[in-house]
């Protein structure tokens, strides 16, 4: 190579050179010589260029430097002053910048002299002493003044000179003294037949039947509608409605979720638990504190354990070479999101990266909340039902004899050295047969495990490590007992006495408010899954406060979800009309004021089941294992290799109610969807209410709706022995509606009825069709069809998916 050719390479390694020079991380300067005083020298420092992310208002990565003890202690990533040794302290290459991504202050930040470093160095080699001025306030976040974290005060009523409403109860004065403040004047009662049917849905999740709706209307006796709401909370019908209610919260599902989403067949075992407890109105502190940490109380029964079921509700990966770590840690942060969610109303999962935005909430407390579930493990526990232990052992039997007779096959193959794709597939199929013996029914529980230490995620990645933290909970709200400082405070059943504590200031007002939501269409607190700073504030929060109090006093609710419902339908403000009227639709449309109720579209499930109960095919069962009724072809073709087939119930069992269908997480009912059933992958505590065409459609078309429109038809044809068409229509809108029809809708429907006659006549192929398997006994094919057509119509109602 000649020199020509010299030149641009030295030139090169000239320009490398540089550049990795120009790479290099800056030096430290070098320690300040002579006196270090630190209230003269390190502390103007630190408050001019610290303080204002790490001082007494905000702690930024959980470091705080205006306290010595708290200094010292460090923040999320670990220890930030090393005393003695300036050199291997965080805090001094921050400011020096050694690691562009720990650079100190940020960007926008006045950067740190040589000097102010020196001297930094200086106090840290010296041993780091304080100086002998205080910090503005003590270590630890300041209390917020935010309202939901005060103390529940249990107000006085008000008392209102001239109510132009009944006061009924405590509720009905809160809500009057805000109207008669606001000017507006509320609507009088519903009509009965409204009342029964709204307390009805609203209670037990079922319309009333046509004979129920006549009971009550005709009964005079003054307490005529608290006998009615006592018999309505105490069917076997109102854990379901309101266990399907609380499996939103609980993120229930009966499938794994992720892509294999692999079946859970014992899931069910805990909707069966909280169906249970809620029909025995187990109080809700110990209904909480059992969902928790059943398996940790004294002497936990199989029932308890299976409450913990609360929390196997997370999703579960098991595709082939997934992290098991990474999901493990997952399912515990959906613990933590979950729980902070239903029964403080904050968005705590906001913190598992940072500190939160909005809300006094650092990461390290997430990770201090974090370890109450670090260390638990997934324990599927033996739970035979009744009668099972018998035909265990006769499936038993069987199962070891086609064991001996594929074995024996195998040891034939060998002997008779039959050819290697024989003896592998008959090994195979013994294998295959032996990997699913006959086995008990199981509970998905949670059980303590081995104690693991919890550390502080940096930026929330499980692989990234920061300090050890302990189980705690968040400052801002009051203590738990015992505090953390003695170690005591460790277990889920510690974390579960303190959030239903009397000090607890927000599970009794998160739990009223999520009620209030059910019962009115919008919580007194509009963002129930949001209580902290970036929710709204509540519109009535003396009410708030006093039903919170009212929930929590032994002398009065003590806990029981029963005996809130019953304050909250027998007050007049539950029992107000629902009709919108033109200067309540200007004033108040969201209806805050409460001047009315709300007309609700219904859930997904009770939509269905006020289908079923129409057309008299309802199975009323209550509780059991998941259903599978029909749906539109390919559904579970979506699912991962086609994996989870739908295998049709057969029997009355597919006609049990909405919450008994089994519920696939990555191809759910479609019925159910389209009318806005969650996704199950997360908790909700407000589900969303849309209004769509393809509803409309469903109500049409889909196979299970048209089968109750074929049946609903069959019943009003042989109910009454015939009748006149006026007649058979106003039993068919009250099976549907509960009310009678008004002459103009009666007049309207027969007309409909003999539109119908005259379109199957010419379709008389089309007509058999649309019969189905339920044709009333000796009626006519094409008159049959007429009244499907009628009963499809009806079903289609808005009044019929519509609670008044």
């Amino acid at each position: 190579m000649n020199a020509r050719h010299l030149a641009p390479a030295a030139a090169l390694l000239v320009g490398a050179a540089a550049l990795l020079t120009a790479a290099d991380p800056p030096k430290l300067p070098p320690p300040a010589a002579g006196e270090i005083d630190f209230d003269a020298d390190v502390r103007p420092i630190l408050a001019a260029h610290c303080f204002k992310c790490h001082g007494p208002e905000k702690q930024k990565g959980g470091l705080r430097l205006d306290d010595r003890k708290a200094a010292l202690a460090g923040g999320n990533s670990g220890v930030a002053i090393a005393p003695g040794k300036s050199a291997d302290s965080p805090l001094i290459h921050a400011v020096a910048g050694t690691d562009p991504d720990a650079k100190m202050p940020p960007e926008g930040g006045t950067p740190l002299t040589p000097i102010q470093i020196g001297k930094l160095r200086a106090w840290i080699d010296r041993g780091a002493a304080w100086g002998t001025q205080t910090g503005p306030s003590p270590t630890g976040p300041a209390k917020s003044t935010h309202w939901s974290f005060q103390p529940i005060r249990r107000p006085t009523p008000p008392e209102i000179a001239k109510p132009d409403s009944p006061i009924r109860n405590a509720i009905d004065a809160f809500i009057l003294a805000r109207l008669v403040k606001e000017g507006v004047t509320p609507l009088p009662p519903a009509d009965r037949a409204t009342l029964v049917r709204r307390v009805s849905l609203d209670l037990t999740g079922l319309p009333p039947t046509p004979a129920e709706v006549d009971a009550f209307v005709a009964d005079a006796a003054p307490d005529a509608y608290e006998k009615l709401v006592d018999h309505l909370l105490a069917s076997p019908h109102y854990g379901e409605r309101w266990g399907r209610h609380w499996l939103d919260a609980a993120r229930y599902a009966d499938s794994d979720g992720y892509e294999k989403d692999t079946g859970r067949p014992f899931a069910w075992r805990y909707r069966e638990w909280v169906i249970r407890a809620l029909n025995a109105d187990l109080p809700f502190d110990r209904f909480t504190t059992e969902q928790l940490a059943g398996d940790l109380l004294p002497n936990a029964t199989l029932d308890q354990k299976t409450a913990t079921g609360f929390h196997r509700n997370t999703l579960t990966n098991k595709e082939g070479g997934a992290d098991q770590e990474e999901f493990r840690v997952a399912a515990c942060v959906d613990r933590v999101n979950t729980t902070g969610q239903v029964w403080l109303g904050l968005t705590v999962g906001c913190a598992q990266c940072h500190d939160h935005k909005y809300d006094p909430l650092s990461q390290r407390e997430f990770y201090q909340f974090f370890a109450f579930f670090n260390s638990d493990r997934e324990t599927d526990l033996p739970a035979p039902r009744p009668g099972e232990a018998e035909k265990l052992k006769v499936q038993q039997a069987a199962f070891d004899a086609e064991q001996a007779k594929l074995k024996a096959a195998v040891d034939a193959a060998k002997a008779d050295k039959l050819p290697a794709a024989e003896i592998t597939k008959r090994e195979k199929a013994r294998a295959a047969h032996a990997a699913k013996p006959p086995a008990a029914s199981k509970v998905m529980t949670l059980a303590a495990g081995p104690p693991r230490p919890t550390h502080l995620m940096l930026r929330g990645d499980f692989l990234r490590k920061g300090v050890e933290v302990k189980a705690g909970t968040p400052a801002v709200l009051p203590s738990a007992s015992p505090p953390v400082a003695t170690g005591g405070l460790s277990s889920r059943l510690d974390l579960a006495k303190w959030i239903t504590a009397p000090d607890n200031p927000l599970t009794a007002r998160v739990t009223v408010n999520w009620v209030w939501a059910k019962f009115f269409g919008r919580g007194l607190v509009s963002t129930p899954e949001d209580f902290g700073t970036q929710g709204e504030k509540p519109s009535h929060p003396e009410l708030l406060d006093w039903l919170g109090a009212e929930f929590q006093d032994p002398a009065r609710c003590g806990w029981s979800m029963k005996k809130l419902h019953r304050l909250i339908v027998t007050s007049a403000a539950y029992r107000r009309s629902s009709d919108l009227t033109p200067a309540l639709a200007a004033r108040d449309p969201l209806n805050v004021l409460l001047a009315r109720q709300s007309r609700l579209r219904l859930e997904s499930e009770i939509v269905r089941d006020g289908a079923l109960a129409a057309s008299g095919l309802l199975n009323r069962t209550v509780g059991g294992p998941s259903v599978r009724p029909p749906q539109p072809a390919g559904i579970s073709e979506l699912t991962y290799a086609g994996a989870a087939k739908w295998a049709e119930t057969a029997g009355p069992e597919k006609y049990k109610r909405g919450m008994y269908v089994w519920f696939q997480r990555t191809s759910p009912y479609p019925m159910l969807t389209t009318f806005d059933s969650p996704d199950s992958n997360v908790c909700v505590v407000r589900r969303e209410r849309s209004n769509t065409p393809l509803q409309a459609l469903t109500l049409l078309n889909d196979g299970v709706f048209v089968e109750c429109a074929q049946a609903l038809a069959r019943r009003v044809l042989s109910e009454g022995k015939g009748g006149t068409d006026a007649e058979k229509v106003t039993r068919a809108f009250r099976h549907c509606v509960g009310r009678v029809p008004s002459a103009a809708e009666r007049d309207r429907l027969v007309k409909l009825v003999g539109d119908f006659r005259t379109l199957v006549a010419a379709n008389p192929a089309e007509a058999a069709k649309l019969v189905g398997l339920h044709k009333a006994e000796g009626v006519p094919t094409a008159e049959a069809a007429a009244w499907v057509a009628l009963a499809r119509t009806l079903l289609n109602l808005d009044e019929f998916v519509t609670r008044g």
